[in-house]
């Protein structure tokens, strides 16, 4: 019996032996290949910056070298090395998002890596600043009825090197249609980014509008040129959205008086009469150039010329700017009235302008002599109080002045036209 058993165990083990020779072996996979151990598509944050792409070649050839390469414009310094591929994404300063390729090239194997760059969302800035200190400087006007206003504001003192530790700094070189006087305060309205440095009104030149983030020692560590934004002044706010040449995009406010200081040298009065003038022009030339209610106050705005010739060649030429008690009112009628003296920051119906100069540049009603179309800069003064009255008669306008200059002598007379030339600068 114990014979029988022995028998049988060695012919299951017999079996045995026979079915494990019989199965067949897994073949090996010798073929190269890139395999992408990374997320494909890849995405990538709108801000951009170095990424990486992780990849494995399963049965490399030797002595062949990987390569990688993209078709997108907005990835650089693409380097593949050690089953790894670096590159660098630019900023998405665009509205909308971008796709892209890498291609990993390994001999005459190409595997494609898809890019999708995100776009910034809406209402993300990458710097907000609440700015705690605001200032600059009043430059006085730039020649052209408009009016520079210096802004500087950010975390840290204002002084001649803007070197406060650790502080933020921002520059705005706005041009205004107000004048700044005795405590300049920004004009209120929207300031737009000007990349051709044009100083017109209602603009933030390129030229001169930047920002620096400080470090510890006070020095710039971070610098920034403004490409493209905007400014919005309200009462007691200013706001600013700006993108910079980065891509970066800067949101900064500041609540509180928008006072810059005024570094503008006015004479004491600016009168070049060393006596009392008269004058008697009954056959002048009137030049009107009309504004509507270029000043919002409800009444139109018309700068007057009284000529002693027609071209305003030689002799005496009068500017008067005045504001009518009529609003929408281009006729000559409207003109008609009394005027009595405003300043130009606070106007006021049925008022003229009243003369001055600041710094080196005319303000309001003045009286001129003109030689050769030159204006003589050693003569002349400024109408800076008394009367104004004008008259309308169908085309005859006359205008009676009894006035005085900002050093107390008198101007006075009489002018009445024989030629009127009229232009509507409404929204000009």
């Amino acid at each position: 019996m114990k014979k029988l058993f022995t028998l049988l165990a060695l012919a299951l083990f017999a079996l045995t032996a026979c079915e494990k020779n019989e199965t067949p072996q897994e073949p090996v996979d010798t073929t190269t290949s890139v395999e992408v151990l990374s997320e494909i598509p890849m995405t990538i944050a709108y801000q951009g910056g170095k990424s990486l792409i992780l990849f494995e070649i399963k049965n490399p050839i030797e002595d062949v070298r990987v390569t990688a390469y993209s078709n997108a414009f907005w990835v650089k310094d693409v380097m593949a090395n050690d089953g790894v591929v670096s590159f660098v994404a630019d900023r998405n300063t665009t509205s909308s998002r971008r796709e892209g390729v890498i291609t990993i090239k390994y001999g005459d194997i190409e595997k494609y890596v898809g890019l999708i760059q995100e776009v910034r969302p809406e209402g993300e800035y990458d710097y907000e600043t609440v700015a705690t200190v605001f200032g600059g400087e009043y430059l006085g006007n730039a020649g052209e009825d408009n009016y520079n206003y210096y802004v500087q504001l950010g975390t840290g003192e204002i002084n001649e090197a803007n070197n406060g530790a650790n502080a933020v700094y921002y520059y705005f070189d706005i041009y205004a249609k107000n004048r700044g006087g005795e405590h300049p305060i920004l004009s209120n309205g929207t300031y737009e980014f000007d990349r051709n440095n044009s100083c017109y009104v209602g603009t933030f030149t390129a030229e001169h509008s930047k920002a620096h983030f400080n470090n510890g020692d006070g020095q710039p560590e971070t610098s920034f040129e403004m490409k493209s934004g905007t400014v919005t002044v309200t009462d007691n706010k200013f706001e600013a959205i700006v993108t910079m040449s980065d891509g970066t995009l800067h949101r900064i406010v500041y609540e509180g008086e928008l006072y810059v200081p005024s570094v503008v040298e006015s004479p004491a009065y600016s009168s070049k009469l060393t006596e009392d003038f008269t004058f008697d022009l009954s056959t002048g030339y009137l030049r009107l150039f009309y504004y509507g209610d270029e000043y919002g106050i409800g009444a139109d705005y018309w700068s007057i010329a009284l000529m002693e010739d027609s071209g305003a060649r030689n002799g005496a030429y009068f500017q008067i700017k005045l504001f009518t008690d009529s609003c929408e009112d281009a006729s000559y009628e409207s003109l008609a009235g009394v005027y009595t003296p405003c300043s130009d920051l606070a106007p006021q119906k049925n008022c003229f302008i009243k003369g001055l100069v600041e710094g080196v540049m005319y303000v309001g009603s003045q009286y001129y002599v003109v030689e050769n179309y030159v204006i003589n800069n050693n003569l002349g003064a400024p109408i800076y109080d008394g009367q104004i009255e004008i008259a309308v008669d169908g085309d005859d306008v006359s205008v009676t002045l009894d006035c005085i200059d900002d050093n107390g002598h008198k101007i006075q007379g009489n002018f009445s036209s024989v030629g009127i030339e009229f232009y509507d600068r409404r929204g000009k």
